[in-house]
């Protein structure tokens, strides 16, 4: 470990009490610098400049107010090698009130006068281990900040030799791995989720979200793992399991790990590969589920989207939360309203109007169905829709049909 050599500042203005003071430390503490000052304004200076831990003896009640200040300025630092900065008043052995009103002042210890060298001695190196102490607790923790510094550059490379691994073995991986992305950041956002950690947990999880696969072998690995919302054969359900597997050989993606091992939980319990359900399912896990079945569905380029939508909405509750299930439609809903000719846009349910066309399902929190896609807009069907929604949330925006 590092040798420190803590300094002293003597804030005295009688040159033989200043110089006695200087003997000891020379005496006792040979390496450490020892700087001398006459009045507190001038040590309040010489703590800014110095920005570091040090040992200050100064003459009280000489100089009462700067001193008094400088006690005050060092105390209320937010700087902490300033703050925890170690304060020996000099007192009068005749004046116990006085001893007492230096530790109220803010003083760590006081030294009598006339002085005995033991007892100067004693209180110095006490003073001078605590502040070593403090030295090293910095040295160590800063040690301790680069060490995760590597760790985490460490950990990051071995994510992106991972990511690498993904694209070079899976068809289209960094391709698909994008657009999984973008939904699901556009659908956390949808949901109410705006917290940066868990918005960077969901673009790392997406990231690696195809680890399980790797050990899958050549002819399979382009395949859709699932079938009817089950990892569909042997090879198939080693897929969370490797995963977990892969994991464990790097530390610092704890959160990243939980999400990407139980990506094929079911929402009713019978997934993998801890049979976990609802709520028990990580967050970032369920929404992964619902865009990466989507984006498998949509790889093989034989469904269109809405025939996905409703595949997946009939599984909803079942593998899904249908929640997430509802969101991932409307975000198609979304990038259509974004087209250089769009063709349907949001809107807020107090501005439904007759003769509208509802282009998506209305859904409440609570999963019910309040009106479906394709519904021509009347008074009759636009009082019911405002009256339930002001009881039940609906679920994302209402989206409209451009006539």
């Amino acid at each position: 470990m590092n040798e420190f050599f803590i300094p002293f500042c003597i804030v005295e203005k009688n040159e033989s009490t200043k110089n006695s003071l200087k003997a000891v430390i020379e005496r006792v503490f040979r390496k450490s610098p020892i700087f001398s000052v006459e009045n507190g304004l001038e040590c309040w200076n010489l703590v800014q400049k110095y920005n570091d831990l040090m040992i200050i003896v100064a003459n009280y009640p000489e100089d009462t107010y700067h001193i008094e200040q400088l006690v005050g300025n060092v105390r209320a630092s937010e700087n902490p090698n300033i703050r925890n900065i170690f304060i020996i008043f000099i007192t009068s052995n005749s004046n116990a009130e006085l001893n007492f009103k230096a530790l109220q002042v803010g003083a760590d210890d006081f030294i009598n006068k006339p002085f005995l060298i033991d007892e100067v001695i004693a209180k110095f190196q006490n003073a001078y281990r605590i502040m070593h102490l403090y030295k090293s607790l910095e040295f160590r923790d800063k040690t301790i900040e680069e060490l995760r510094f590597e760790l985490r550059r460490d950990t990051l490379r071995m994510r992106d030799m991972l990511y690498l691994f993904e694209c070079l073995r899976i068809p289209d991986a960094a391709q698909r791995i994008n657009r999984i992305t973008e939904m699901a950041l556009w659908i956390a956002n949808e949901y109410g989720i705006d917290d940066e950690k868990t918005l960077e947990l969901i673009k790392n999880s997406a990231k690696l979200c195809f680890i399980g696969r790797l050990q899958l072998p050549e002819r399979n690995i382009g395949e859709i793992p699932t079938q009817n919302g089950f990892l569909k054969n042997e090879k198939m359900e080693r897929i969370p399991f490797f995963a977990k597997e892969t994991f464990t050989l790097f530390r610092g993606f704890e959160d990243v790990a939980e999400a990407v091992i139980h990506i094929y939980e079911n929402y009713d319990g019978s997934g993998l590969p801890d049979k976990l359900e609802k709520s028990n399912i990580p967050f970032v896990s369920r929404l992964l589920r619902v865009v990466v079945d989507f984006d498998d569905y949509f790889n093989q380029k034989k469904f269109e989207t809405n025939k996905i939508i409703s595949m997946m909405e009939a599984e909803s509750r079942r593998v899904y939360d249908f929640r997430l299930i509802v969101l991932l439609d409307q975000f198609f809903a979304h990038r259509a309203s974004t087209l250089k000719i769009p063709t349907e846009r949001s809107i807020n349910v107090e501005d439904l109007m007759e003769g509208m066309v509802l282009s998506r399902n209305i859904v409440t929190d609570t999963g019910l169905k309040i009106a479906v896609a394709g519904t021509h807009l009347n008074i009759e069907n636009i009082e019911r829709i405002q009256t339930i929604a002001k009881t039940e949330p609906i679920i994302g925006k209402v989206y409209i049909r451009i006539q």
